[in-house]
């Protein structure tokens, strides 16, 4: 015969070992790059800039420019430009391309995408 208290006992022993396993289940995007915060304005300047210089790519299949995507080998990434580094030192580590229109600023250890900026 099931009791109330066998019940009870049965709900916080499964609790307890749900909780350990997710605490212990690593984050999907633990070696991902922080996001680089930027402001509208610097944005906008980073935006005129690599549109200016840089040359469109298409989008990799199953690829989707957002923070912590791993950018394909097929885009090849360029160094931030010297004068916008100056103007932005927080995207002076980073390398940047243009894919589907939008400017991706990635960390070139990982690969992974720190900002998206779009129009």
């Amino acid at each position: 015969m099931i009791t109330l208290r066998s019940v009870t006992l049965l709900a916080a022993l499964i609790l307890m070992s749900v909780g350990g396993a997710v605490a212990q289940t690593p984050a999907i995007d633990s070696g991902a790059a922080p996001a680089l915060q930027l402001s509208p304005a610097q944005k906008q300047t980073i935006y005129q800039s690599i549109t200016a210089t840089q040359k469109n790519n298409p989008a990799p299949t199953g690829f989707r420019a957002a923070v912590g995507a791993e950018v394909p080998e097929t885009i090849s990434l360029a160094p931030i430009p010297k004068t916008l580094a100056n103007l932005i030192p927080t995207t002076a580590e980073y390398e940047v391309a243009m894919v589907e229109k939008q400017v991706v600023l990635v960390d070139p250890r990982s690969r992974r995408v720190v900002a998206v900026v779009a129009q």
